[in-house]
């Protein structure tokens, strides 16, 4: 199958319009069309709705997209391993959740690059869920996630464990108090990151489905830095603060009461077929030396 007219589908998936995927793919307007009518020929299905400038997936579109997209992964990942065969002799691609690739994984990647420089790492940064849909679909080795996986299939193994800490500026009438009652937390216009899982349950008893925060922010790393500029104070995970609480930049106050946050897990998955593979065997021992032991699940 033409991978051209494979990219095109996903382009007009993305774009719902056949004139922005011809500019897009420098193409003119036509050729986007008959690119469609060829791959529907060749499937035997009609994979978009055009009606009234609307350009949408039919259900047999939606049910053939990830396929196509995983066609066009591997061909990509096909064309960069030819392309750095005389620079390189293998490839690792992980997985990461975004607050775990700056805080708890920085050295793992440091000391991998320098030890294996003949090994072209990737580094990919999503949810959990995209992530492990990732790994699913055979286009990341490992997954380093904060979700348990349901599919029995993969390897998952614990490696790391900590608690959620409360953290407010240096300057705050907040940062002379011995503790934190959870049950104040209400009272304050926190900058929030939710972390999902137990973490959100736990907020869900403290706080009414319907109440907003002084700031909800995807990303925790960047409320770290709010909070050291004296924007307001968080709940985070140690690994995320750990560095400005040792340069003292945010300042802990102990939480106190019931309920307490939940303990915070950190998993890596991987499936078995890859555990063979020598630079995945690299990477896990790597973590196990930074103190992310691999504890099977």
């Amino acid at each position: 199958m033409d991978i051209e007219v494979l990219k095109t589908m996903q382009i007009l998936t993305q774009t719902r319009s056949f004139s922005k995927t011809a500019e897009i793919q420098n193409i003119v307007q036509s050729t986007v069309s008959a690119r469609i009518a060829e791959l529907e020929k060749t499937l035997g299905q009609k994979l978009f709705i055009r009606d009234n400038q609307r350009v949408v997936l039919t259900q047999s579109g939606l049910m053939f997209l990830p396929y196509a997209q995983h066609i066009l992964e591997d061909f990509e990942n096909g064309k960069a391993s030819l392309n750095s065969a005389t620079l390189f002799d293998d490839r690792l691609v992980i997985g990461n959740v975004y607050s775990a690739l700056p805080n708890l994984l920085f050295p793992v990647y440091r000391e991998y690059l320098r030890c294996f420089p003949r090994i072209s790492v990737k580094a990919v940064a999503g949810h959990s869920t995209d992530i492990l849909q990732s790994l699913v679909d055979g286009i990341i080795d490992i997954a380093i996630v904060y979700q348990l996986p349901r599919i029995r299939r993969f390897t998952t193994f614990l490696c790391n464990e900590e608690d959620f800490v409360f953290v407010c500026p240096p300057g705050d009438p907040l940062a002379n108090q011995a503790e934190m009652p959870v049950k104040d937390l209400a009272r304050i216009n926190l900058l929030f990151h939710n972390w999902g899982g137990n973490f959100s349950d736990w907020i869900a008893q403290l706080f009414p489905g319907t109440r907003w925060f002084h700031a909800n922010i995807g990303n925790p790393s960047f409320i770290v830095s709010l909070v050291e500029e004296g924007a307001g104070s968080a709940i985070l995970t140690r690994s995320t603060v750990q560095k400005s609480l040792t340069r003292n930049s945010v300042v802990e106050i102990p939480l106190s009461g019931s309920p307490l946050p939940p303990r915070w897990q950190t998993y890596v998955v991987v499936h078995p077929k890859r555990l063979s593979r020598q630079p995945v065997r690299d990477w896990l021992d790597m973590m196990s030396q930074y103190g992310l032991a691999a504890v099977p699940i």
